[in-house]
């Protein structure tokens, strides 16, 4: 350490007081651009990006929840009765909407149906159908959100 210092402060005392002051002052402004660049930059950065990704979820709970209300108000409403079996309405319709069926498991008057996953517009817009020209209600439904944006994962969908 010794080795370092010596010859620093041989340096020092070699120079002028005004090569001093300018030495001090450029090495204040490296001090402060290392801890403007190097903390306060990228700290703002990722609290930008923060607050832009907040922004976003709170765009998409916002649009969820209307979608959710209605999904809510279709099961609500009066359908008209249905005019063919369950076993018959729900399968053609999925074709029709390009769904993918899984499963489908007959439960008494019910009708339970598993399916791919498939993005949530198409996925209301169907349930819409089949409440609004079938007179198909949903009885339960578990969905979850999938990895892919916009795209619902449906656990259980059961018809009656």
């Amino acid at each position: 350490m010794r080795n370092i210092i010596e010859p620093l402060q041989a340096w020092w005392t070699s120079i002028s007081q005004r090569e001093q002051r300018l030495v001090v002052g450029c090495s204040i402004l490296l001090v402060v651009g290392i801890i403007y660049w190097g903390l306060i930059q990228p700290l703002s950065q990722r609290a930008e990006l923060a607050q832009n990704r907040i922004q976003s979820e709170k765009q998409l709970l916002a649009w969820v929840t209307n979608k959710a209300n209605e999904v809510v108000e279709l099961r609500g409403n009066g359908g008209i009765s249905a005019s063919q079996p369950l076993n018959q309405s729900v399968p053609a319709s999925m074709r029709r909407f390009k769904i993918e069926l899984i499963r489908v498991q007959p439960r008494g008057e019910m009708l339970q149906v598993w399916i791919k996953p498939l993005p949530f517009n198409q996925f209301v817009d169907w349930l819409t159908y089949l409440k609004e020209k079938q007179g198909v209600e949903v009885e339960f439904m578990d969905i979850d959100r999938s990895d892919s944006l916009g795209v619902i994962d449906v656990n259980r969908l059961q018809f009656k």
